[in-house]
């Protein structure tokens, strides 16, 4: 029995190699090759970026004691790269052949077809941002934007041009948590691309020789303070709280880079004198910081201005301009004899005020007469009075003015004498 089923498995297989001499085989698993020396694409400058078939699956058919041997590794799956001249994703038919000259037909390749991308490799320098999202600062420390930089600031990036030219910026970033309360610097590994609108793109296809970034994080110390100023030649018993002035900005925020800050309670934007403040008076201060000081609020200047609701202003006439703080070795006469003033106050004390009310004094208590003319003993020079009123506090004089002033040099006792003793010799004479 088992003799007859041993022969009739010879005859079939016999029979069936005579009647049939050929046979469909069907191969899997055959790595994809997509080879373009020589061809358009690498006389165009092009480089195969990706593609979407790794491997397939072939029907093959021939002769049975020809075929039935053949395994994957015996054959080769290539993208046939016919007419491809510039960068993009072309849709390439796939051809198998045997590595050994094997003969067979091929019935049927799956899939057939393979998408691959074209592109021209290039190099590119992008600036590089820092970035460090985890990291916060300790109360009264802010980060110094200006002085947040990476190491290298620049990189030259290699890859697809397409890809390339997606990108706008690069940005070194750590994830690293940390509060801190001092500059410091960081390190990291990771580089990000983004485009125009701030989207993240691909990078796997592109090459760099950084392998590391440092960032330097650098902490300067916040202070947020009241905005001051001054009022300077105003008379001694003028009001200044009666003043309706007013900033268009009420507080500043600087930062610096050390704790000098500590050592500030108020920030000065300037001085004005009290004869510039008109009605209408409104005046623009720049602010300026000190060097390595940075202004975080954001605006650059600051407007004083006057409400004159309830003000009003009128003209007198002074006739009587005395000299006070006179140096000793002079006799100070105002040559001027007139001087019309315009006086701002309030409305009820204007009513009541009159030029008698008003005081011009030329106060030399600073005056030298190296600053002037001297003519022989006689010195002569225009000088600014100041214009007070004793009677109420509240009104001052707007407008600058000068009067004429002249002197005479005071002999001393030892001249004195000494003119004495020549005018009697010369009468005994």
């Amino acid at each position: 029995m088992g003799i007859s089923v041993v022969i009739a498995i010879v005859l079939w297989f016999v029979i069936s190699i005579s009647i049939y001499p050929t046979t469909p085989r069907t191969i899997r698993h055959i790595p994809l090759n997509v080879e373009i020396a020589g061809t358009t694409a690498e006389i165009n400058g092009l480089s195969v970026i990706d593609y979407d078939v790794k491997e397939v699956t072939v029907q093959i058919e021939g002769n049975r004691s020809k075929i039935g041997n053949i395994e994957a590794q015996d054959l080769t799956a290539s993208a046939v790269v016919e007419n491809v001249t510039g960068a993009g994703t072309k849709a390439l038919s796939i051809e198998v052949k045997g590595n050994n000259n094997e003969q067979f037909d091929v019935r049927s390749i799956s899939p057939s077809t393979v998408n691959v991308t074209f592109d021209i490799i290039d190099t590119y320098t992008f600036d590089i941002k820092p970035s460090v999202p985890n990291i916060t600062f300790a109360d009264g420390c802010v980060l110094d934007e200006d002085n947040f930089t990476s190491s290298p600031s620049t990189i030259d990036v290699t890859g697809p041009q397409k890809q390339l030219e997606q990108v706008a910026y690069c940005v070194a970033e750590t994830q690293q948590k940390e509060q801190l309360s001092a500059s410091k610097i960081l390190t990291t590994n990771t580089l990000l691309f983004y485009n125009e609108a701030g989207t993240q793109v691909d990078a796997s296809d592109f090459t760099y020789d950084e392998a590391a970034f440092s960032i330097e994080v650098p902490v300067l110390y916040q202070k947020t303070m009241d905005i001051t100023y001054q009022i300077t030649n105003a008379p001694a018993n003028f009001d200044l709280d009666s003043l309706h002035l007013s900033l268009s900005e009420q507080k500043i925020t600087l930062a610096a880079p050390n704790t000098s800050l500590d050592e500030m309670d108020e920030f000065n934007i300037g001085s004005i004198a009290l004869r510039d403040i008109d009605l209408d008076y409104s005046h623009d201060f720049v602010v300026t910081v000190p060097e390595n000081y940075q202004n975080q609020s954001g605006f650059s200047t600051v407007t004083l201005h006057l409400d004159s609701n309830g003000l009003v202003k009128k003209d007198f006439v002074l006739s009587d301009i005395g000299v006070i703080n006179a140096p000793a070795s002079y006799n100070f006469e105002v040559l001027t004899q007139q001087l019309k003033v315009s006086i701002i106050g309030p409305e009820s004390v204007m009513e009541e005020l009159d030029a008698s009310d008003i005081t011009a004094n030329v106060d030399l208590l600073s005056y030298s007469t190296q600053a002037e003319v001297v003519d022989g003993d006689t010195v002569t020079f225009n000088y600014t009075p100041t214009i007070s009123c004793s009677k109420y506090n509240t009104v001052w004089a707007v407008g600058d003015y000068r009067v004429a002033v002249t002197g005479n040099r005071i002999a001393s006792e030892a001249s004195v004498v000494g003119s004495e003793n020549i005018s009697e010799n010369e009468s005994m004479n």
